[in-house]
């Protein structure tokens, strides 16, 4: 009565890699390899740089024709000669457009630019639908262009991020191929945005975790696709900057030495409070708008952008120059040329948290990345003057803690203190300022490790479903069988010739689901199962005739205690087991324990919480947690 043929056979174990969803494409591009990414990430670049400048000329235009002319507001604020209701209703009619926009295209915006990249790469398995792009791009533009507290890295870094998917899909490239397009595409729209190549390449692999992490795999296609972005983008409109740094500010930057550090700590410290009334104030505004029963979803945007006017009209009377519409980069100029006093940075510094919460709170589009460099620039600045007041033989310079305010602020609160530091340097052409830099970089960073910018980050790899398929087989190979077996529990041997009634008093006796079928030497000739034995204890009347050998399976699957678990779970997957014996390296036919398929699993959890508690004892807590 032996076992049916269904059952598992008695295949040798042997390590099989894993087989990835690659296409006949996707097979191409790795046996090419590295020629092929650098093309396929500089086909990037060249539309990544294309798409940026036209959508800089798009929301440029927008601003000069719609709101700065009409209502008599600039990125110098608002002008004397304006009208008022011009100012209160622009950004409201904008406002309105995108609930209009979002609403007649049917289209759920997947998040503000950056934030949308990130989910996009943990969540979607690094796609991002042209679609959504596009009417994140119309969004923007009318956000940012009648005065919304926006910027336009964040919608371009989209926009860069879905020309890379959409190519990977066209490709039909696996899921992790279209990842790392995905943040090529983003990079590429970044590095053009800021003439910061290096910088826009080191943004997405950095900006994907919380703590401290890299994509590192991204970061080649990254450089490639950011650098010819930048010099698409400057072949199109010029040498164009951001921000625009004074030359002559530019020629004096330099580090204090020791006696500077405490201003530096200082500014890093007051960075992470307005870092965490930064965030916390547009997650606060964000929830208060959807509490808001009367006012329908298409409509928020455009109350909210009513809100940003009357902040701008609220600040004409005591702030001549910068306001807090658009972007912020005049913010930025007017910290570096020390033209605002300390009492106007402070309100500034407000105002602009404000008006920026108030436009992404309310549905609002347009990114993150501006407001919150034109922030830490106006803080920097305000620390500078107030520190060279209380001591001015320390000789501050406010214009180089504006700058270093600018790139520390920023990268506390996107978590991204590379990117941060190396955009600055990039943006003032010199790295004199980069001890100050990663001193505040470090100190914001230490004090907002529970709270961030994007909160589609994740921890690190582990956290992300990008990278559970990989983990779960590291950690698992790690691990041997010899690691999960309890020398204390010996197998339940049964003899060949043992009788069913015989096998039954004991099989009752035990708490096993499988049972060795061994001959006079304990040499493993079978194996039965508590499924074997109910297809027959019925039988009463051969129950001292039938034997173990005439029921058991006699093709066995079996491990050895040096095994990786990573191979015993395969095992256990291609047969359709629950249990496997576990046999002496020496002697393939001796039994020396027996493993379930759970205790690969507890196993398997164990050894991954003491790698999580490893890492949070080494990075402090959880964000979030």
């Amino acid at each position: 009565m032996k076992g049916s043929s269904d059952e598992p056979d008695s295949e040798p174990m042997r390590t099989e890699s894993t087989p990835g969803q690659r296409s006949s494409a996707g097979e191409w591009l790795q046996l090419r390899g590295f020629t092929k990414w650098i093309a396929l990430a500089a086909l990037i670049g060249v539309l990544g740089g294309v798409a940026a400048s036209a959508f800089t000329e798009l929301v440029d235009a927008a601003k000069e024709y719609g709101f700065g002319r009409i209502a008599g507001t600039t990125e110098g604020g608002v002008l004397r000669t304006a009208n008022p209701l011009l100012v209160l209703a622009l950004p409201a009619l904008g406002g309105l457009l995108v609930g209009l926009t979002i609403h007649l295209t049917g289209t759920e915006r997947d998040g503000a630019g950056t934030d949308a990249v990130i989910r996009a790469f943990h969540r979607m398995k690094g796609r991002v639908r042209g679609r959504v792009a596009a009417v994140t791009a119309v969004a923007s533009t009318l956000t940012i262009g009648s005065g919304g507290s926006g910027g336009r890295e964040g919608p371009v870094s989209q926009i860069g991020a879905a020309i890379g998917s959409t190519i990977a899909d066209r490709l039909n490239f696996s899921d992790r191929d279209r990842r790392l397009m995905l943040m090529a595409g983003g990079s590429a729209g970044v590095g053009a945005m800021f003439a910061s190549p290096l910088g826009g390449a080191l943004f997405l692999p950095e900006v994907m975790y919380r703590r401290g992490e890299f994509e590192g795999d991204a970061i080649i296609p990254c450089v490639v696709s950011s650098s010819v972005a930048y010099a698409t983008f400057a072949a199109i409109l010029g040498e164009e900057r951001a921000v625009m740094i004074p030359r002559e500010v530019v020629e004096h930057l330099s580090f204090g030495g020791l006696k500077q550090i405490g201003g530096y700590i200082v500014l890093g410290v007051l960075a992470a409070a307005v870092g965490w009334l930064f965030v916390h104030g547009i997650r606060a505004v964000e929830r208060l708008f959807r509490s808001i029963p009367l006012v329908p979803g298409i409509m928020r945007p455009a109350l909210g952008g009513l809100l940003v006017g009357a902040i701008a009209l609220a600040l004409r009377p005591v702030v001549e120059g910068p306001g807090v519409a658009f972007s912020g980069y005049a913010l930025v100029e007017s910290a570096l040329s020390g033209a605002l006093g300390l009492k106007v940075l402070t309100l500034l510094i407000v105002a602009k948290v404000l008006a920026t919460a108030v436009t992404a709170g309310s549905g609002g589009a347009g990114g993150l990345f501006a407001p919150a460099l034109s922030l830490g620039a106006v803080l920097g600045a305000a620390v500078g003057m107030g520190a060279d007041t209380i001591f001015p033989g320390l000789d501050l310079d406010p214009a180089e803690f504006a700058l270093v305010g600018m790139g520390g602020f920023f990268a506390g609160v996107a978590k991204v203190p590379i990117a941060a530091v190396v955009m600055v340097s990039e943006m003032t052409g010199n790295y004199d300022l980069l001890a100050p830099l990663m001193i505040v970089a470090v100190v914001h960073m230490t004090l907002s490790t529970r709270w961030s910018l994007y909160p589609s980050q994740v921890g690190g790899p582990v956290d992300s479903p990008a990278h559970v398929g990989e983990y779960i087989v590291d950690v698992l190979q790690s691990l041997k069988v010899s690691d999960v077996l309890d020398p204390s529990m010996q197998p339940t041997l049964i003899h060949e010739t043992t009788t069913l009634r015989r096998a039954m008093r004991i099989v009752s006796d035990s708490r096993e689901t499988h049972f060795p079928v061994v001959d006079d030497d304990g040499n493993l000739v079978g194996i039965f199962s508590l499924s074997d034995l109910r297809r027959i204890f019925l039988e009463h009347e051969v129950q001292d005739i039938v034997v173990a050998r005439d029921f058991m399976r006699e093709q066995v699957a079996t491990v050895t205690a040096d095994d990786s678990l990573h191979d015993v779970q395969r095992l256990f997957t291609r047969r359709g087991v629950s249990a496997l014996p576990v046999v002496d390296g020496s002697d393939t036919r001796r039994v020396v324990a027996f493993l379930k398929r759970n205790d690969v699993g507890k196993a398997y959890a164990e050894r991954l919480k003491e790698l999580k508690g490893a890492s949070n004892a080494v990075s402090g807590p959880r964000p979030g947690a």
